[in-house]
């Protein structure tokens, strides 16, 4: 159930993002050229509906990193290593004089 969460929250996150780019894009193409109404408009939401629905498939298909080829792997060992630190310095006798 979670997984199925997480995938409809990515969808839709890809939607947001690619109708808010091509309500810009409608936007700032109408302002530049004012012939552009409505209809360019409904083409740009098409497209980023097809751009998310691809993205949707690519994500969907992707292997799950946890398994290589069927099989579960296994997590690396956690190894602490133990370093003695250094001796300490020994002074030097001074020399009588």
């Amino acid at each position: 159930m979670r997984s199925v969460l997480g995938t409809i929250l990515i969808y839709l996150v890809i939607k947001i993002v690619l109708l808010a780019v091509g309500i810009g894009i409608g936007f700032l193409l109408h302002w530049l050229v004012p012939a552009i109404d409505l209809g360019i408009g409904v083409l740009i939401g098409v497209i980023a509906t097809g751009f998310s629905l691809f993205f949707f498939g690519r994500i969907a298909t992707l292997p799950d990193p946890d398994f290589v080829e069927g099989v579960p792997t296994e997590p690396l060992p956690r190894v602490t290593y133990l370093i003695d630190p250094l001796p300490p310095r020994q002074r030097r006798r001074r020399k009588p004089s």
